[in-house]
């Protein structure tokens, strides 16, 4: 019954949402981006007491999956498909709170300017949602409510930096001694350069300066543009790893699944995660993740283009696909110890073309 009147809640919040993000495009063409973000920040905060509740208490635990550790949910390129194949409840870690903050942060006008052109194209994003996905993916700005310590996450995402280092560093020693990508190879463990990635087109078979180099010839930062390697290395790293205790902390809080597409963020995911130690709960969430990821990237979108997505994730539901789908992995005893990318490919791709067939049976 609780979870009902919730559910009813949580549909109700959704329409008032989308009423929000109207005014929002049409104001933000008529005043400044950051305005227009702290009036949507205004709405989440006059709820936040619902949206606590309907983190708490709306579903079982680790029965929903979150997109997050994305600007948007990208609905015309079919990504709703993939993100509602795994778990009961659907939702959309929604960032648009975050870019009043960064824009105010910066001095760097193409990157304010940036940060103003995703805003529009992430409340677009977000009407989209709404019209096309509405009771079945459900946006709320998740990591805003986390109980989570900003100051905490700081230390563990700057211990974390610099620990990749040969020598027992603190930050003020890294600011003084390092400039050059160069600098920064020398001081860094032997080896440690394979899981420091950049980007999601980074190519790890070149050699870690010229990764560099072309990451910071191709990314917009919100620095000034004199600012040396070392800056650069530290804002693009240091964010990463604060992004994935951040997501990670906000799943075990709220007891969620993470579904992450960008294969930067979940590498950071996975080398942080055991930082925790054996946590058990912790592991089943990674492994999820892993597998939402794969699912996401295998998914193959051509075989829906003329498909009814609410009739897609009917005959999911139907299928039990999670339950079949985890079912298989541990017959073929695939874990987050023993993984293997080839199987969970094939098994994916097995209970995945049960469904799809059974949408074209229904188009017929």
């Amino acid at each position: 019954m609780r979870s009902d009147l919730l559910k009813d809640e949580l549909k109700k919040l959704q329409i008032d949402y989308r009423i929000v993000l109207e005014n929002a495009l049409e104001n933000i063409y008529i005043k400044d981006s950051k305005a227009v973000v702290d009036e949507i920040n205004i709405f989440w905060f006059k709820n936040k007491k619902l949206v606590e509740c309907i983190l708490n208490y709306l579903h079982e635990p680790y029965t929903a999956y979150v997109f997050t550790a994305a600007t948007i949910l990208d609905i015309e390129n079919y990504e709703h498909y993939p993100f509602v194949s795994l778990g009961q409840y659907h939702f959309w870690d929604d960032p648009i709170y975050k870019y009043s903050e960064i824009e105010a942060n910066t001095d760097n006008i193409s990157f304010g300017e940036q940060m103003r052109q995703q805003v529009i194209s992430t409340i677009k994003d977000n009407i989209n949602i709404l019209d096309n996905a509405r009771n079945i993916i459900y946006i709320l700005p998740i990591r805003l409510f986390t109980n989570n310590d900003a100051s905490e996450i700081h230390r563990a995402a700057q211990q974390a930096f610099l620990s990749l280092f040969k020598d027992n560093l603190d930050f003020d020693t890294y600011r003084n001694n390092f400039k050059t990508i160069s600098d920064i190879k020398k001081g860094l463990i032997t080896g440690i350069e394979s899981i420091i990635i950049f980007s999601e087109d980074d190519d790890l078979s070149l050699d870690f300066e010229t990764r560099f180099k072309n990451y910071r010839a191709t990314t917009i930062f919100p620095l000034s543009t004199n600012s040396s390697d070392a800056e650069i290395f530290w804002c693009g790293v240091y964010g990463y790893l604060a992004q994935a205790f951040d997501i990670i902390l906000m799943c075990l809080e709220y007891q969620l699944n993470p579904y992450i597409r960008f294969r930067v963020a979940l590498q950071y995911i996975v080398n942080l995660s055991g930082n925790f130690g054996e946590i058990q709960e912790l592991k089943n969430l990674v492994f999820k993740c892993i597998i939402a990821h794969t699912l996401h990237h295998t998914f193959d979108k051509k075989k829906i283009y003329d498909g009814n997505f609410k009739k897609y994730y009917q005959e999911i539901q139907n299928y039990n696909f999670e339950n079949q789908l985890f079912s298989d992995l541990q017959i073929e005893k695939i874990s987050i110890d023993n993984p293997s990318l080839d199987k969970m490919i094939s098994i994916i791709n097995k209970n995945l073309e049960k469904v799809l067939t059974k949408c074209i049976e229904i188009d017929e």
